[in-house]
């Protein structure tokens, strides 16, 4: 034999091998006795050798016919295997990783666009802050705040991250009106302290806004810009926040920006995966969806 697998006649073959009768493989299989001994027929003239000896109402196996069906037992049982591994995973969770505070203010509260584009697709969610080992934890996508580049994996810009100051409308009744940067130093700045490990703060917003004499060695601190912008939420004081952060906020009328002046970060938010899934058809679809999203939103990214 050579040349293509005649996969028909095996098929045909591995059913007869299991039940030692056309007739009942030909019940499983849904045809005929006839069709069933015209493919046996097929696969011996094929191999040249004799596969069964036939009986009156039964058939046993030949030396040779026992030989092949071991094989072709065992070569069905992997490709089931495999099939099934991969429509296991077809149907299992997009399982994607985000920091806390970009999936509470953007993406989960997006995901139902996502969901009515494609339905079938199921999406984990796992908000993280930590690095993430795509390879390790089983992570489908991952979304991080970072300069780039990341060796070994496939990455996609996503958002560019301008930060800009806001407050609750209530807070600036307060201590408003903020007619300069200046006027900040009678307010409660807020302080992102995850921030400050990686992204310009108040002093560097203060100094490009013109104002770097204002004191930023007060106000609350917090570990995460969802927590600052919660703060700012409840009239805490004025919060230094990522703008993709901030859309629905500052569209409801919660949050407002006491100025206009914003600051580039040298942080950017990336889409990556692991190279040999970068591909897979649900990962190509939700990378796709979070760049149309952004780009729906008005958020700046790299061309």
């Amino acid at each position: 034999m050579t040349g293509r697998l005649p996969l028909n006649p095996l098929r045909v073959f591995d059913a007869c091998a299991r039940h030692g009768s056309f007739l009942k493989a030909a019940e499983e299989l849904n045809i005929t006795p006839g069709a069933v001994s015209r493919q046996i027929k097929t696969l011996e003239a094929e191999l040249e050798v004799r596969l069964f000896d036939r009986f009156n109402r039964a058939v046993r196996l030949t030396e040779s016919g026992r030989q092949l069906a071991t094989g072709v037992r065992q070569g069905f049982l992997t490709l089931q295997s495999s099939v099934d591994a991969v429509r296991s995973r077809r149907d299992a969770p997009l399982v994607v990783s985000v920091v806390h505070s970009l999936a509470a203010k953007w993406l989960v509260p997006r995901l139902q666009h996502f969901q009515h584009r494609h339905p079938d697709v199921q999406i984990l969610i796992d908000a993280s802050d930590a690095p993430a080992d795509l390879a390790r934890d089983g992570v489908d996508v991952a979304i991080r705040l970072g300069k780039g580049p990341y060796p070994g994996l496939h990455e996609t810009h996503l958002i560019e991250t301008m930060l800009v100051p806001v407050c609750s409308p209530d807070l600036l009744a307060r201590y408003g009106p903020f007619e300069t940067p200046h006027d900040l130093a009678r307010a409660p700045l807020l302080h992102d302290i995850r921030m400050a490990q990686n992204e310009p703060t108040w002093p560097e917003w203060l100094a490009a806004a013109g104002a770097p004499e204002v004191d930023t060695g007060t106000g609350p601190q917090f570990s995460n810009s969802y927590l600052a912008i919660e703060a700012a939420l409840s009239g805490r004081g004025v919060a230094l926040a990522q703008d993709a952060m901030i859309l629905d906020d500052l569209a409801s009328g919660r949050l407002v920006k006491p100025f206009s002046v914003t600051l580039e970060s040298p942080f950017s938010h990336w889409v990556l995966s692991l190279p040999e899934k970068a591909d897979q058809p649900n990962i190509r679809r939700f990378r796709t969806w979070l760049l149309d999203q952004a780009a729906a939103d008005g958020l700046p990214r790299r061309d």
